[in-house]
């Protein structure tokens, strides 16, 4: 059984390294692979995104990506133990197959249905966006595999003692 201390430890784990990633292929996205073209003020911005330095999008960056991070944590948190079993690549790899395949590929609303439903959208921006996303959601999968390792081998040892132990 999971202890809310392990719980949130956990969560935290995961919102720390959301936003971090998040933060980190966003940049690799803008800076390497060119995606400032597709946002404003580019004169070639796709008109449905917003220019990532407005007010609006810099006051919700944070937060956004604080409720993403939970949600994932409440999603995986039934499969922590078995993901731990994996280990930091394996169990890694796989929280990040699953963001990514579940969470934007396949996703409703992700980059099938983009293609279906949406007008012509440049190749070269779902190319960047499919790279940045796969770069954020496998370093997110490993730290947060690294993270559990970090900060549960003690608890574990802990609890496997009788109770008469831990005092």
């Amino acid at each position: 059984m999971q202890n809310l201390r392990s719980i949130l430890t956990f969560a935290l784990g995961m919102v720390i390294f959301q936003i971090l990633t998040y933060i980190l292929a966003g940049v690799i996205a803008q800076r390497l692979l060119g995606a400032w073209v597709f946002y404003p003020p580019s004169p070639d911005a796709l008109v449905f995104l917003r220019d990532p330095l407005s007010t609006y999008v810099q006051t919700l960056l944070v937060p956004a990506q604080i409720l993403r991070g939970l949600l994932f944590a409440a999603v995986l948190l039934p499969f922590r133990s078995t993901l731990r079993e994996m280990g930091r690549v394996k169990g890694g790899l796989l929280i990040g197959a699953l963001i990514f395949v579940l969470g934007y590929v396949a996703a409703s609303g992700g980059m099938i249905e983009h293609l279906v439903y949406y007008v012509p959208i440049p190749f070269s921006f779902y190319a960047i966006t499919f790279v940045e996303v796969l770069i954020q959601t496998m370093l997110l999968g490993y730290l947060v595999m690294w993270w559990e390792e970090r900060t549960n081998s003690d608890g574990d040892r802990r609890s496997a003692r009788p109770a008469e132990d831990l005092g």
